[in-house]
């Protein structure tokens, strides 16, 4: 977050404005090498960034509504009066459906972002698919190896030649279209999406309907 020469961080305060006369909350709080989060946030935040490197940075899990607001970081480094402050404004978006449904024969696309303020490439995607009778199996998989710069990406099994990635992997956005829907594609649909250390994780109920009869 900041860089002062044979300084370290002695303490961080990360703390939420919701705004609207509503009172200023306590995220959480790193002292004495040990990072503490507060009340609702318990679970849901830890420090990500390298303290040895003065990065203060915040991870926040399982977001909710409640979570929107203006993150305000306060860091003070040791021997040092000044304290470095920095606001992030989050604005959280609605929720995807988890549900959905097509006709057989039909396409759907299966959306899967990770928001994330994060400066990171997208590694690896993966889509996994659980039905009622078979085992998981492998839908899709996307590769990028930074060191070589390649991409690689493969549809597996019976989707092979089905399933086409739709989303922009530069904007962290691993959605994929599933073309020529079978009764045998409904189940759980499970992403992950892959940002260094940080994997991003959604699942969807797809629900396969008869073909719709053709109108004479």
């Amino acid at each position: 977050m900041w860089s002062t020469e044979d300084k370290c961080i002695f303490k961080i305060d990360w703390t939420l404005s919701p705004g609207e006369h509503a009172k200023d909350e306590y995220v959480l709080y790193y002292y004495s090498n040990l990072s503490v989060p507060i009340g609702r946030f318990q679970n849901r935040v830890h420090l990500m960034g390298d303290i040895l490197c003065n990065d203060g940075s915040l991870l926040l899990q399982d977001v909710q509504e409640a979570d929107q607001g203006t993150y305000i970081c306060e860091i003070r480094l040791k021997g040092e009066s000044q304290v470095f402050k920095k606001a992030v404004v989050l604005h959280v978006l609605p929720e995807e459906p988890k549900e959905l449904m097509v006709h057989v024969g039909g396409l759907i696309q299966m959306g899967c972002v990770f928001q994330s303020t994060e400066v990171k490439h997208v590694t690896k995607v993966e889509w996994i698919f659980s039905g009622r009778r078979a085992k998981e199996e492998i839908v899709f998989r996307y590769y990028h190896k930074l060191r070589m710069s390649a991409e690689y990406s493969q549809s597996w099994g019976h989707f092979q030649n089905r399933v086409n990635l739709v989303g922009d992997i530069f904007h962290n956005d691993g959605s994929i279209m599933l073309q020529g829907v079978r009764e045998s594609d409904g189940g759980n649909y499970t992403c992950s999406i892959h940002l260094g250390n940080l994997v991003f994780k959604k699942t969807i109920v797809l629900h396969v309907s008869p073909e719709e009869p053709r109108s004479i």
